[in-house]
This record gives C-alpha cells, sequence and structure tokens, in this order.
C-alpha cells in the first residue's frame, strides 16, 4: 500500500492547506468583477455614442432626398461619384504636373536670368 493510498495520509475537506486562501479569492473576485463593471460602463458609453450617430444619420437622412431613392439608385448614385471622383483625381494629377512643369522653366528662366 502506498503512503498516500492510506486514509490518514489523504486530504480531508475543510483542511486549512487544501482551501486556497479566502482573502486571495475574494481580491480576486473583487478585481474581475470591477474589470466586469468598467466594460459594462465603457459598453454604455459606446452604445451611447452609437445611438446618437445613429439619430444623426436618420435626420440627416429624412433631410435629403436619399429616404425617397430605392437602393439601387443609391448604390448608382454612389458609382456616379466614384467616377467623377476619379476624374476629379486625374485632373488635380494632371494640373500638378504642369505646375511641375511650370516651376521648373521658372527655375531655368531664373538661371538664365
Amino acid at each position: 500500500m502506498l503512503a498516500s493510498d492510506r486514509p490518514e495520509a489523504q486530504a480531508v475537506p475543510g483542511d486549512r492547506d487544501d482551501r486556497p486562501d479566502v482573502e486571495e479569492e475574494l481580491a480576486s473576485l473583487a478585481r474581475v468583477v470591477e474589470r466586469l463593471v468598467e466594460e459594462h460602463v465603457a459598453l454604455r458609453e459606446r452604445a451611447a455614442r452609437a445611438e446618437k450617430l445613429e439619430r444623426g444619420l436618420s435626420d440627416a437622412l429624412e433631410g435629403s432626398e436619399l429616404d425617397e431613392l430605392s437602393s439601387e439608385q443609391v448604390a448608382g448614385r454612389l458609382r456616379e461619384l466614384a467616377e467623377e471622383n476619379e476624374r476629379l483625381r486625374e485632373v488635380i494629377r494632371e494640373s500638378r504636373e504642369r505646375a511641375e512643369r511650370i516651376r521648373g522653366r521658372l527655375i531655368l528662366m531664373e538661371d538664365e536670368a
């Protein structure tokens, strides 16, 4: 028979040595509860911000013509705006290139003068 198999060698529930330190456990639980409360507060704040944003967007939508448009019409309008945006980016790129060429010419003219 092994020493650990003897009844006197086995732990008895409630022995001081086998029980976790109650104070440490309570402190640990208190920290967990505190973190949960903090997380709960943060989530409530996020929810409040999201609700405020949603109200603002709903108000803006009510004041626009979009609420009368179908989703296909909105998608079409978004495509049009994206294409226009791309055209404007191209115009800006070309304008920058022209400005750079003019700048180069001016520098050359200053050096010659």
